[in-house]
């Protein structure tokens, strides 16, 4: 019988082009990560969640009117905020405490 096609042969040289290919695409994927991170850019997405404006009630302040005072703010829990409080600058601590009015604690740092 009478072959035209070499398949042993065939077969080998399928292997040895994927192997090939394979190795070229994981270097050029290679230096695309160096060249980036020469760069200084980031090559994964931050975990970071989006931020919300969020409403802070800060205690132990008052507004002119006697009302607490409040303050909005995209800042993450845990960030220290300055606000004046009866002319002085004071400290405050953003917190994940919600209180009753759907509003969330900010902390004094500082007591006058």
């Amino acid at each position: 019988m009478f072959s035209f096609i070499d398949l042993p042969g065939l077969v080998s040289t399928l292997i040895g082009s994927a192997v090939l290919t394979g190795a070229g695409a994981a270097g050029r994927r290679l230096l695309s990560r160096r060249a980036r991170a020469a760069e200084g850019v980031e090559t994964t997405a931050p975990l970071e969640a989006p931020r919300m404006l969020r409403r802070y009630t800060l205690l132990r302040a008052t507004g002119p009117d006697g009302i607490p005072a409040q303050y909005a703010t995209t800042r993450p829990t845990g960030s220290v905020i300055v606000q004046r409080v009866n002319g002085h600058p004071q400290r405050f601590e953003l917190t994940d405490v919600p209180l009753a009015d759907g509003t969330f604690v900010a902390e004094p740092l500082d007591y006058l």
